[in-house]
């Protein structure tokens, strides 16, 4: 199954787990590395890395970050250089409930991501418009 480690400034990642259990349930090969202030990029990116070995079972991992550009992405480039890691950014709640509650050992990196940006494209909606 292709691991996926959300990855943020601040808490927000850790939190983003965390609601998602809340709401259903935990799924396995899914875990959160953030950017701490007085965090040194050095320091994030030996979490990092630890946290991509121990995600990554075979068919890779797909880092969801918060914004293109930031340390987390730049990090995670970096391992990409050197794992098997894809960047989506912008992650968001239901992007990481999709991968909950439907990712599977069948999917293969492309179909989650194909996925998952579809998924993030409709829900974002303006309330009462159609």
């Amino acid at each position: 199954m292709v691991g996926v480690l959300v990855a943020t400034h601040g808490r927000l990642a850790e939190e983003f787990l965390n609601s998602a259990a809340m709401l259903v349930g935990e799924k396995e090969q899914m875990s959160s590395v953030c950017v701490l202030p007085g965090q040194s990029p050095e320091e994030f990116l030996e979490l990092a890395e630890k946290k991509v070995e121990e995600l990554d079972t075979g068919d890779g991992v797909l880092a969801l970050v918060d914004i293109a550009g930031g340390t987390p992405y730049n990090t995670m480039f970096r391992l990409s250089l050197t794992h098997q890691i894809r960047i989506l950014t912008r992650v968001n709640l239901p992007m990481v409930m999709y991968c909950v509650m439907e990712r599977s050992d069948e999917m293969t990196m492309e179909e989650l991501i194909e996925a998952l940006l579809e998924n993030g494209r409709n829900e974002i909606s303006e309330f009462g418009k159609r």
